[in-house]
């Protein structure tokens, strides 16, 4: 079955018999089973939206996070480091005050790139076991909650992220923390002469300002200062902000406490499902419903 996807789940009424998989070659086949376990993901997110939409599955737009990744000198995160070694932290900044949060800290670690559905580069991090840089990186989430008459949270994620892609032909964007407060693109030569090395070598630099919403970037901004009080020097000049980072998984599917939706036999679990954010809750929540069913 590697190498297959989901194309469609099977419904005959109200309750789901199975799912229609498509093989590498384009060929479908379906299987039939007494219950059905959608965990797509979180890169499955829009494909669960579109699902829920065909099959009138109970669904709800929710949260979508868009931000940036921030690189700095382990030094400027040492103290934290040593007692967490990914911290969590939470701010209201204001003026809008929505919720903005540190999220995947990789001390020693080295900023990523990823390409999701449609070839679209998104920035990430990540640590090895053995290699280290001389540098930590970690998320900055803004988180936005949109109401009616919107509800297509995950596209306009994907919008931000195709506007900074633009800008950086297809490549992440990055730059200086000090060039945002002064309302200045970064070049490349002043990334070469700074004292903190990218440690994603093919990065861009440009101004990422170009394709962030002025509420979450207003919103990073405050953030970031506030958590210099935490960190000093997080918020110095040469602090390194990549673009875009994104989190779909803004669908929430509407189930109860045993996982089940309003489709009989059908389960929904994961960042996908919009109730978890992150591999730690999606493992508890997949080992929960593996007690329910057995």
């Amino acid at each position: 079955m590697f190498g297959c996807e989901c194309a469609d789940i099977i419904l005959e009424g109200k309750k789901c018999n199975g799912a229609i998989i498509r093989d590498n070659h384009g060929k479908e086949f379906e299987i039939f089973a007494e219950k059905t376990i959608v965990a797509t993901g979180r890169r499955g997110a829009e494909w669960l939206e579109k699902i829920c939409g065909e099959h009138d599955i109970a669904h709800l737009p929710g949260t979508v996070d868009i931000g940036v990744r921030v690189e700095v000198r382990n030094e400027v995160m040492e103290e934290v480091n040593d007692v967490l070694y990914e911290s969590k932290l939470i701010g209201y900044p204001r003026p809008f005050k929505n919720k903005v949060r540190t999220f995947c800290q990789n001390p020693g670690g080295f900023v990523s790139q990823e390409n999701y559905d449609n070839n679209l580069a998104v920035v990430n991090g990540h640590s090895y076991k053995e290699l280290k840089s001389d540098n930590t990186n970690l998320a900055i989430l803004c988180s936005h909650n949109f109401s009616h008459p919107f509800n297509q949270p995950i596209s306009y994620a994907q919008k931000v992220g195709e506007l900074t892609n633009m800008l950086g032909t297809g490549h992440i964007l990055v730059q200086r923390f000090g060039d945002i407060l002064d309302g200045k693109r970064t070049w490349e030569k002043e990334l070469y002469f700074s004292n903190l090395k990218p440690t994603l070598p093919d990065a861009v630099a440009g101004d990422i300002t170009a394709a962030m919403p002025y509420r979450a970037m207003t919103n990073i901004i405050g953030f970031i200062q506030a958590v210099d009080h935490v960190a000093p020097g997080f918020a110095s000049y040469e602090t390194l902000l990549y673009s875009p980072e994104l989190k779909f998984y803004s669908n929430r599917v509407k189930m109860d406490s045993d996982f089940n939706t309003n489709v009989e036999n059908l389960h929904c679990l994961g960042d996908s499902s919009g109730w978890t954010r992150g591999l730690m809750m999606a493992s508890v929540m997949g080992v929960l419903m593996g007690r329910k069913i057995y």
